[in-house]
């Protein structure tokens, strides 16, 4: 299918993480590569996990054009074991770890009465296990560091109004949402903050991918599955990665410390049409 076509958004870069460094999981490409980079826009070195390591060492590559560092670890984020030692990895190569963004998910477009027992499985263990074992890896090195970090977790807007045949990526991603208040109350006296996104619509992948299932499953083309996406959006524009990128840096900088258990959607004010 053709390229989702959407308006090219001015690049943005500023401190507010300087000398910082964050971790990105998912970050091979899609949204995941739009925070790194954002990310690095804003001063941080950037750590990217992904089984994915071929293409996530072209994100690292576009993170050390902005001038900071950056490093690839491959890490299958619903295995402990290798959530473990990639926060190891991490360390080991770029310093303490000051914000973790859990980005790393999956999403098929499977009505409920045809998703296998496995498809249901696997969404929650990259989607929801993933989070949880990540934010839990890295919260405990913040302690053990004595950092007061940042902890954003990716969510979707198909947590609170999800598409048909999103079941299993809905439901997974609402336990994120639940998930983000539990970290941000227990992690509190650590100086901690846990907050989630809920990105729209975004030019990735991903939503190709979905727009390519759901129009074989309607009959339709994926541009007309994307009109009626758009349609639904109060800004009828696809999002540049780059723009959830903007949301994350806020809550991993300075200027977020007052903000913790929120979930932002930026959606383009989908929620709310």
């Amino acid at each position: 299918m053709a390229p989702i076509e959407t308006t090219e958004r001015r690049a943005e870069s500023d401190s507010r993480l300087a000398d910082r460094h964050i971790v990105v999981t998912g970050g091979a490409q899609g949204i995941g590569r739009g925070i790194a980079v954002r990310c690095a826009r804003a001063g941080a070195d950037v750590t990217i996990f992904d089984v994915d390591t071929e293409t996530a060492a072209e994100t690292a590559g576009l993170v050390r054009e902005t001038g900071r560092d950056s490093t690839v670890v491959e890490v299958d984020v619903a295995e402990e074991v290798s959530v473990d030692e990639g926060v190891e990895s991490a360390v080991s190569a770029l310093g303490p770890i000051h914000g973790v963004v859990n980005n790393a998910g999956i999403q098929r477009s499977v009505p409920l009465l045809e998703t296998s027992e496995a498809e249901w499985d696997r969404h929650f263990a990259v989607n929801a296990k993933g989070t949880f074992l990540v934010s839990k890896r890295v919260a405990a090195q913040m302690i053990a560091d004595d950092i007061g970090g940042s902890i954003v977790n990716i969510s979707s807007v198909g947590a609170e109004r999800p598409f048909t045949g999103q079941g299993a990526y809905g439901a997974s991603k609402a336990s994120v949402l639940a998930l983000t208040t539990v970290l941000a109350k227990e992690l509190s006296d650590h100086g901690i903050t846990a907050n989630a996104i809920k990105p729209g619509t975004v030019e990735t992948p991903m939503v190709e991918q979905w727009l390519t299932e759901k129009a074989e499953q309607g009959g339709q083309s994926p541009e007309e599955v994307l009109s009626e996406s758009l349609s639904t959006h109060i800004l009828d524009r696809p999002a540049q990665p780059e723009e959830i990128g903007h949301v994350a840096v806020l809550l991993l900088s300075s200027e977020g410390e007052w903000i913790t258990g929120e979930s932002i959607a930026v959606d383009g004010g989908y929620l709310k049409a």
